[in-house]
């Protein structure tokens, strides 16, 4: 166990008020969440099984046990580096295990179109392979909250760019050169809920589906629909464990309380859940992520996304870009949660900011990219490029990921 850390010298400690607990504790049963974070002898028989399929599956495409065993070692090599070591906990969900929250949940054939992917990447395939892993896309413009953070906020509130069909024929189009998952965000995708379930249900048959949401209107009700049309999981935003100061952050009274709803409705559904969290300098202290940590554990999360703000949207021309020791304490984070066996319980930490400055970025067209509200190709959320409309490729014949890879990202250069 990691002790005596030191925290960024500008943070700041805050202590969590007792309201939260009020809002865990309602006074309703806990939703019965077939969830498990698996480690130990579990997760090694698990990690044993995931293994010798992906064996098949490379055995079954290059026809050589040679060529195969090469590419299983360079698929984990690869893989060490981008998490920081070995995997030590794997999440077992409704019959499904999922080693992190953009690897499609195993077994199914969208995780075998994923590894073959990553298979192609290391020695081309004698078949097509995705392209992409997955993308973010922004679905509507609208949105209640006045979000400090909101890198759509110049397009936030204005008229919708797609309609219903529009949706699909972008989901279509993807899915045709092969997609594991799409990220449907917004403005706020509950907004826009009529839309959002035949949309799902239009491409649950080839590609995992997830919402970002802020919890607003995610109701059991809306939960379930969701689940029906073929939703796979729910990312939620959560940026503080404080109520208040989560409500200040996002503009909105109760946008704390609605986080809490819809974990609890997500969990009634069986779906994957993680936290993300807008990671700024005034919350970046190594007792507020502990605290984080252990909220989301004591709710039953099982993935915890960590975001570093950047400049844009919203934070466009402010002085919010972490600094060295910020990035220590948050790298310091994700491997002690990760790997020290005394945090073993607790939620598997994404942080992409760990992977980007050993490998490179994997967005900016290399395994994602993101489509804004306005439906210009971007790099990423935080990297708006801008490369092109996607309603100008519905139509055309090109290579999306590449020419979104001709401009690349702003920060890092992909792997």
């Amino acid at each position: 166990m990691i002790a005596n850390v030191q925290t960024a010298e500008t943070a700041t400690v805050i202590t969590p008020s007792p309201v939260y607990f009020d809002a865990v504790n309602i006074n309703q049963p806990a939703p019965k969440y077939k969830m498990e974070v698996l480690h130990g002898w579990k997760k090694t028989l698990v990690r044993s099984r995931i293994r010798l399929h992906i064996l098949y599956l490379a055995l079954a495409n290059y026809k050589s046990l040679r060529i195969s065993i090469k590419v299983f070692k360079a698929l984990y090599a690869f893989k060490k580096i981008v998490l920081g070591g070995e995997v030590t906990k794997i999440v077992a969900i409704n019959n499904k295990y999922y080693v992190g929250l953009y690897t499609p949940g195993f077994p199914s054939k969208e995780f075998d179109r994923f590894v073959e992917g990553e298979f192609n990447r290391v020695i081309p395939l004698k078949k097509n392979a995705d392209a992409l892993s997955f993308i973010f896309f922004a679905i509507t413009k609208k949105c209640p909250l006045n979000c400090e953070h909101c890198f759509e906020w110049n397009n936030l509130n204005k008229a919708e760019s797609f309609n219903l069909g529009e949706l699909k024929a972008v989901v279509d189009k993807f899915q045709k050169d092969g997609l594991s998952q799409i990220h449907l965000s917004g403005g706020e995708p509950m907004v826009r809920i009529k839309d959002l379930i035949p949309l799902i249900e239009h491409g649950k048959d080839h590609s995992e589906f997830f919402v970002l949401t802020s919890g607003f209107n995610f109701t059991a009700s809306n939960a379930k629909a969701l689940k029906q049309a073929g939703l796979t999981g729910v990312v939620i935003s959560l940026d503080h464990f404080d109520p208040q100061i989560h409500d200040a952050f996002r503009g909105f009274k109760n946008s704390y309380q609605n986080v809490m709803d819809a974990i609890r409705n997500a969990q009634g559904q069986q779906l994957v859940i993680a936290l993300t969290l807008c990671a700024t300098k005034a919350f970046i202290t190594w007792d507020n992520l502990l605290q984080y940590a252990e909220l989301a554990k004591n709710l039953k999360v099982p993935f915890i996304q960590l975001l570093e703000p950047k400049a844009v949207g919203h934070y466009e021309g402010q002085d919010i870009f972490l600094n060295d020791d910020h990035l220590k304490l948050l790298e310091q984070f994700f491997l002690t949660l990760n790997f020290d066996p005394a945090y073993k319980d607790y939620p598997v930490i994404i942080y992409h900011g760990y992977h980007q400055r050993r490998v490179g970025c994997l967005s900016g067209g290399n395994r994602n990219l993101y489509i804004d509200s306005e439906g210009y190709v971007n790099a990423c959320p935080f990297c708006h490029t801008k490369n092109f409309n996607i309603k100008d490729a519905l139509t055309t014949s090109f290579d999306i990921p590449g020419k979104v890879k001709e401009r690349g990202c702003q920060l890092y250069e992909p792997a």
